[in-house]
């Protein structure tokens, strides 16, 4: 860029820094007027329409300028920021591969060339430009581009990659090597990386060894990928001495030993124990008997370290089942015992047994060990101190993870257990700071909680385990754990107001936002948070779109830096997000509550939303969808059997498929009707993909609440055949009143499904007795939405500026349905709205204690006015549609005609 130009150029980039978007546009066209020849204004106005969200403006000028093969360096980078901005990376390489055909020399370009590739992930291309680049400057860097592209082609296609990719990156790496020995450590993984693919682990084996001399990589690191190439070969005694070797250099952690005993039992040849006090471990030979497991055990044990006294139980668990009862150490149960009397005052004890509680499986070594623990507790709570109380708590989490309380008491016996865990959540905790007091107190809180929420809680019980978790959170606010259940507790009870207060306190960020997006967003709906999730879900959006652009520099960087081996790993966790079904799920929810919120005022309304729903739904993925939700956020101190087994976490992630599935449906009959479009097929895809398999998939409702898993589409499963009923009804009005077309509509249908949808939705949201189940609100928000959708579908049959002059009367009679539906609707809120009044008025206090009722009435008390709204707002819908009459008639309008 010439100096002349750089100066006419500097008022835009100073703008551009200081965020004067606008500023940017004025001066663009007051320079552009004078020199219209100018791309990189051009492309500097484009970058500020983007930040300015008029990204369909900023493609054209883009366009504009790509039709001109722009050569100068500057533009060429300002459209490529501009691209990475508009998420349109595909469109980089273009510029690039016009650029070189003017340069074709340019380093400079092939290799940006090269990095454009990269961002779209051709392989083969980037591959191509590679090769290019050695020919000409024959650099090693550039080599390793080539041979990692390689080897990214073959990941790819494995069939390709075994007979030509692997092979053809192995001997570039080689090559290269011969020229230049000396190599980085990130190059050596590679190079590894390719041997592995290829099979070749005995090499891959001898070059680890011969990287001993000159410390490619640290010995830690080395003894890990040794440990690896040995399992892969099934070199079960190089893994154990691998095994023996940590063991001796880190005696306390117990993963080595689990690794060693996993390597040893299967060579066993010596089931029998002789003592030896002259025992000595031989680093370079494998353990094959159990007088050599029990020796290294014993030469290693102090008495301090966990990892050693943990080992021993696990030694004496697989002897049990193996049968061998000869071993120096005592039983099990008497091993866990001592441990707790040794370690039960630090936090990890329970996340210790835990780990080997797995193998106590027969009914007898239960007993005993709950027997045991329960003598042993009744001794710790005669002491006083922070110690004993650590060891109480202790005994407590595992006696739940055991189901003590489960078992039948001895007669005359009265269980004191949840009285005594209640005492002590209420306790306050005082000089207990930091992690270890945060650690106790959500021990407590957790344990009460499972108590107090099991699968037969009643309102009272949640209650007071809110209570708890709320004072618990008083004295320490960082506990994640009781935020988490507080949160859960809340929404339960139709608390969306405190509920947000509580989740507010967890600083989410980066991943954490997908992982645990199924926490409060689907309360958002459920509790009529409508705005708020309109919010949540643009603001969701936005991170699933800045990670997708940071991801893709991230990898441009791992090149340039050499780091090829997590360019897998960067692209994997692209891919996860992308692949995402809670992005799926806010991006179709986006759409959805973009219906509900903007209430359209004429026909030319819908028509505009309709037609911007076409243009996002068409970026939407909802197949091969995964699921990254973390499960296990909120399982603290939970017992074995409550625990979320894969088939329960399959069945959610199968629920909410169909609520995608559902809700792309949704939108999908919308803009077709609108559209004026045959929905017969769309029908049809429906009754397979959605109503037949929504009753294939049973409700789980046997967990504890707090435990409850997020099942989106559980209470929608009720309405799925009236949503099916209401296109088809709605395309059957359309096609007799607005085409013409000969054909018979009664509305019958709909009225039908309508009146069993309103049974349904009042025998769960009213119970028995009369009073309001907060619990069951997300049935009176599926209900609503029903209404909203329903309206929306009939409006093409039901405007009159495009009915049929004869079939007006019919129009006219569909539409007095649709508002009895609303109307019969607003009772339903009204009767719901008075219980909602009396729970608040029975709740209402201005006792601190009695305040988490208070907030939980006056929290379902807005949200059926928020339902209220709504309704209100399709009411003010189908009066509009009634108003609306044909071109050409005369309307009297403030005593004018028009």
């Amino acid at each position: 860029m010439s100096g002349t130009v750089e100066r006419k150029l500097r008022p835009l980039y100073d703008a551009l820094d200081n965020l004067n978007n606008k500023q940017v546009i004025q001066r663009a066209d007051k320079l552009l007027k004078k020199e219209k020849d100018l791309h990189c204004a051009k492309v500097l106005k484009a970058l500020a329409l983007v930040r300015l969200m008029k990204n369909g403006e900023a493609m054209s000028l883009l366009n504009e300028v790509k039709e001109c093969f722009p050569l100068d360096e500057s533009t060429l980078q300002a459209m490529c920021y501009c691209y990475k901005e508009l998420l349109c990376p595909e469109e980089i390489p273009f510029l690039y591969e016009t650029a070189l055909k003017y340069t074709p020399n340019s380093e400079d370009h092939l290799t940006q060339l090269f990095m454009s590739y990269v961002r779209v992930q051709e392989y083969k291309k980037q591959q191509q430009v590679a090769t290019k680049l050695v020919k000409l400057t024959s650099k090693s860097a550039y080599s390793y581009w080539n041979a990692a592209s390689l080897f990214l082609m073959g990941k790819e296609n494995p069939e390709l990659g075994k007979m030509m990719c692997f092979p053809l990156a192995l001997k570039v790496i080689e090559k290269t090597k011969e020229k230049s020995p000396e190599v980085a450590e990130e190059v050596f993984r590679l190079y590894l990386d390719v041997l592995e693919v290829l099979g070749e682990n005995r090499q891959a084996l001898q070059e680890l060894e011969n990287c001993d001399r000159n410390k490619l990589i640290d010995d830690r690191e080395r003894w890990r990928l040794k440990l690896h190439y040995g399992t892969l070969l099934g070199d079960t005694e190089m893994c154990n001495i691998l095994y023996k070797e940590a063991i001796v250099n880190e005696p306390d952690s117990y993963s080595y030993f689990k690794g060693y005993f996993d390597t040893a039992f299967p060579l066993l040849t010596d089931t029998s124990y002789t003592h030896n006090e002259d025992f000595e471990i031989t680093p370079n030979q494998c353990d094959r008997s159990v007088s050599d497991m029990t020796g290294l055990l014993l030469k290693v044990s102090d008495g301090i370290m966990r990892g050693p006294e943990l080992a021993k139980i696990d030694l004496v668990m697989r002897l049990k089942e193996l049968g061998v009862e000869v071993c120096p150490f005592a039983s099990s149960n008497l091993l866990i015992l001592d441990f707790v009397q040794k370690f039960g005052h630090k936090m990890c004890c329970y996340d210790d047994l835990t780990v080997v509680l797995g193998r106590l499986t027969a009914p007898e070594d239960k007993i005993e060990l709950i027997t045991l623990l329960e003598d042993y507790r009744v001794t710790v709570k005669e002491n006083n101190g922070t110690k004993a109380m650590a060891r109480l708590a202790t005994l407590h989490m595992l006696l739940h993870h055991l189901e003590s309380y489960t078992m039948p008491l001895p007669e005359g016996k009265v269980d004191m257990s949840l009285t005594e865990i209640e005492n002590f959540a209420n306790i306050t905790l005082e000089g207990w700071y930091g992690d270890l007091g945060c650690g106790y107190i959500e021990t407590f809180a957790a344990l009460y909680t499972w108590r107090q929420c099991g699968t037969n809680a009643t309102k009272s019980d949640i209650v007071s385990a809110i209570k708890v978790l709320t004072a618990k959170l008083e004295q320490a606010p960082e506990s994640a754990t009781c935020r988490l259940l507080a949160t859960r507790l809340y929404e339960h009870l139709g608390g969306i107001g405190p509920a947000v207060e509580t989740y507010g306190g967890l600083d989410t960020k980066s991943v954490q936002l997908d992982s645990l997006a199924h926490l409060l967003y689907p309360s958002y709906l459920s509790l009529g948070a409508f705005n708020r999730a309109d919010k949540h879900a643009r603001q969701m959006e936005s991170f699933y779109r800045t990670n997708e652009r940071e991801v893709l520099e991230y990898i441009v960087k791992s090149y340039l830096a050499g780091k090829f081996n997590k360019v897998p790993e960067l692209f994997n966790l692209q891919e996860s997000l992308s692949r995402s079904i809670s992005k799926a799920v806010f991006a179709l929810d986006k759409i959805w509550l973009s219906f509900i919120l903007t209430t359209p005022v004429a026909w030319q309304n819908i028509e505009f939303l309709v037609t911007a729903a076409k243009d996002d739904l068409s970026m939407i993925e909802c197949d091969n969808l995964i699921d990254n939700r973390d499960y296990n956020c909120n399982e603290q101190c939970s017992p074995r059997a409550a625990e979320l087994a894969e088939i329960q976490k399959n069945m959610s992630f199968a629920h909410d498929s169909l609520y995608v599935r559902m809700r792309r449906f949704m939108i999908e009959g919308i803009t077709a009707l609108v559209s004026g479009e045959d929905v017969a097929p769309l029908l049809e895809r429906y009754l397979t993909e959605v109503v037949e398999r929504a009753v294939e998939i049973p409700c789980r409702g046997d967990l504890p609440v707090y435990l409850m898993m997020s099942n989106s589409m559980a209470p929608w499963v009720q309405y799925v055949p009236y949503l099916g009923t209401a296109v088809e009804q709605a395309h059957a009005l359309s096609r007799v009143t607005v085409g013409g077309e000969q054909g018979e509509y009664t509305g019958k249908e709909l009225l039908a499904e309508f009146g069993k949808i309103v049974e349904i939705t009042r025998g769960k949201v009213i119970a028995e007795d009369g009073t309001l189940e907060n619990s069951n609100l997300a049935y009176l928000s599926c209900l609503i939405q029903c209404i909203c959708f329903t309206l929306i579908c009939y409006s093409p049959g039901v405007s009159a500026c495009r009915v049929v002059r004869k079939k007006k009367a019919l129009a006219e009679a569909s539409l007095e349905d649709l508002k009895n539906m609303i109307l019969d609707t607003q009772k339903l809120c009204e009767e719901c709205k008075s219980l909602a009044v009396v729970f608040k008025l029975t709740n209402l206090s201005i006792d601190k204690e009695d305040s988490v009722d208070s907030k939980i009435a006056s929290s379902v008390e807005w949200t059926i006015e928020n339902f209220s709204r709504v309704l209100d707002k399709m009411a003010n819908l189908a009066k509009t549609f009634s108003m609306v009459q044909r071109p050409g008639t005369v309307v009297k309008k403030q005593g004018k005609q028009s």
